[in-house]
């Protein structure tokens, strides 16, 4: 993985009971973000509430828990309304640009969300 264009997407942790890793499993993370296991794993290891990050490199994202030997390549379910991408290193000035646009997930995320709004009865 290249620091150049990898971000942290998400540095929390899993909530719960952690059973280990399992393919096709969905994990929410304290920040309100859900990820779905895409690697076919199975890896046991039961812990509670431990911390998870997860990293974008390139158009791909991994997540890796603390205690496990590995990361498992994940996909987004459900992200919270606002999720800031940390570059691993320093950009570059041609970097900023990217930076400050959504991120590519975070518009097919933003894309199935209704909106909905809360009338008062009056």
């Amino acid at each position: 993985m290249h620091a150049s264009n990898s971000y942290v997407v998400s540095m929390s942790h899993v909530e719960g009971q952690f059973n280990g890793y399992i393919g096709g499993k969905d994990y929410r993370l304290g920040d309100g973000s859900v990820w779905r296991i895409i690697t076919p794993i199975y890896a046991i290891r039961k812990k509670l509430c431990p911390q998870a990050t997860v990293i974008r490199w390139s158009h791909r994202h991994f997540m890796f828990v603390r205690g496990m030997e590995r990361d498992v390549e994940v996909e987004a379910v459900c992200l919270p309304r606002c999720i800031l991408e940390t570059p691993l290193k320093r950009p570059e000035k041609q970097e900023l640009q990217e930076q400050f646009a959504i991120p590519h997930l975070t518009q097919r995320a933003l894309a199935g969300w209704k909106v909905c709004v809360a009338q008062q009865d009056g």
